[in-house]
């Protein structure tokens, strides 16, 4: 960072620290933010995601894959039954023939059918810890924008505060000239105009500091920001497979793929089974009941027609998530162009405007001694002192959208602080 970029972004700090600790407020309205010191990015986004509503989802994706994991674990395929059947002749013959059934039917699995269950289950487990990184991730840009726009506020309420004051100063200045003579009425009621032109701009940017200051409490829940947050630019120059959000993605793709084999390998509602039992049996009143003992095994066969709409509709949701991890890899590499294409803007517009804000000071320095000597009208002063006023603001913003910038370059590569 450059010496003028250094000294910007401090006077910049000094400024919004400044606005919490001494300035007197247009409005009475205060939301107190302090910044500590000892409180990193790091850890106000740790904060975030702890308290981030979005949170409980991972949870609910931790559940379902352990539900998938008990699944794979059982040795059984599917719900057991108890099977009980009686048959007499009571309503026809009535010659006593009685046959008595009882089974337990046990599912059991088809051949790969369980390593694809297992499968699932841990494609869901890794599907759900990709989730939570991608959102903490997501949860780290929201942070970010919070923060630089703070110091944007801030730094424009502190800027504000300063061009108040000098129009105060100046009011001073044109009523003892005009006590003494040296200016007319006029020129008094043109410098009370500025003032108030000047306390309502102040009053303005006030506010948006209380409502970026109201944001960030919302979204993080603590009531303190770090007071250093600045970071240095990422030396990942392209989106690869380690950002979170497209490692998210890959693992909703890899959860699909593997929910759609283990459809392939399902008979929708027939799982083989096996029923052990006994069947009991007599052919009139006279006979001794026979005991037998029952073996049935139930193994279906054939209806890919019945279940190849299911593979199918898995495969629907695959193709989905390959379309949406593509129109992600498309929206990334061109955040990723734009957030290069704002740093390169950004450094030369701020050289530019550093340029600028010398030539601005040096002019009103100028018309300054020019308006105290009276060679030189009130209203040509305030349009010289306006201009230059809004070199300096440009040249301090650039500074910290430098900075904010390259934050945001940092959030697109995937890199959490």
């Amino acid at each position: 960072m450059s010496c003028n970029l250094q000294w910007l972004c401090a006077l910049g700090f000094a400024l919004w620290a400044s606005c919490v600790i001494g300035d007197e407020l247009m409005v009475e309205h205060l939301d107190p933010l302090p910044y500590d010191a000892s409180l990193s990015l790091k850890q106000a986004v740790d904060a975030t995601f702890e308290k981030y509503p979005q949170g409980a989802i991972i949870g609910a994706l931790q559940d379902e894959a352990q539900a998938l994991n008990r699944r794979s674990d059982s040795l059984i395929a599917g719900y057991p039954m108890i099977y009980l059947q009686w048959v007499d002749d009571r309503v026809f013959n009535d010659r006593g023939e009685v046959a008595v059934q009882t089974g337990f039917q046990i599912p059991v699995w088809m051949w790969g059918q369980r390593a694809a269950s297992r499968s699932l289950a841990e494609e869901a487990e890794k599907s759900a810890n990709q989730f939570a990184a991608a959102l903490k991730h997501e949860v780290a840009g929201l942070v970010r924008e919070s923060l630089w726009n703070l110091v944007l506020m801030e730094n424009r309420r502190g800027l504000a505060q300063q061009v108040y004051e000098v129009s105060q100063q100046l009011l001073a200045t044109v009523k003892r000239r005009v006590e003494l003579g040296d200016l007319a009425l006029s020129d008094q009621l043109m410098a009370e105009s500025e003032v108030l032109d000047k306390k309502s701009q102040l009053t303005l940017a006030e506010a948006e500091v209380m409502h970026a200051r109201k944001a960030y409490m919302l979204l993080t829940r603590l009531d303190r920001a770090p007071k250093q947050f600045e970071e240095p630019r990422s030396k990942i120059a392209e989106i690869g497979e380690q950002h979170p959000a497209l490692a998210a993605a890959n693992a909703l793709i890899e959860r699909a793929q593997a929910d759609v084999e283990f459809t392939r390998l399902s008979k929708q509602g027939n799982q083989p089974t096996i029923l052990i039992g006994t069947q009991h049996d007599r052919a009139t009143r006279r006979e001794s009941m026979n005991n037998e003992s029952n073996l049935v095994v139930q193994i279906p066969f054939g209806g890919e027609a019945w279940n190849s709409p299911y593979v199918a509709q898995a495969n629907i949701q695959l193709t989905q998530k390959i379309a949406d991890r593509d129109s992600l890899m498309r929206r990334l590499e061109k955040a990723l162009h734009e957030a290069e294409h704002n740093l390169d803007v950004g450094r030369a517009t701020l050289e530019i405007a550093n340029q600028r804000k010398t030539i601005a000071e040096t002019h009103l320095k100028m018309s300054r001694l020019a308006f105290e000597a009276g060679e030189i009208p009130l209203i040509d002063f305030l349009k010289i002192q306006a201009s230059a006023q809004a070199a300096i603001r440009d040249a301090m913003e650039r500074a910290i959208l430098l900075q904010r910038d390259t934050a945001f370059y940092n959030q697109v590569v995937g890199v959490l602080p």
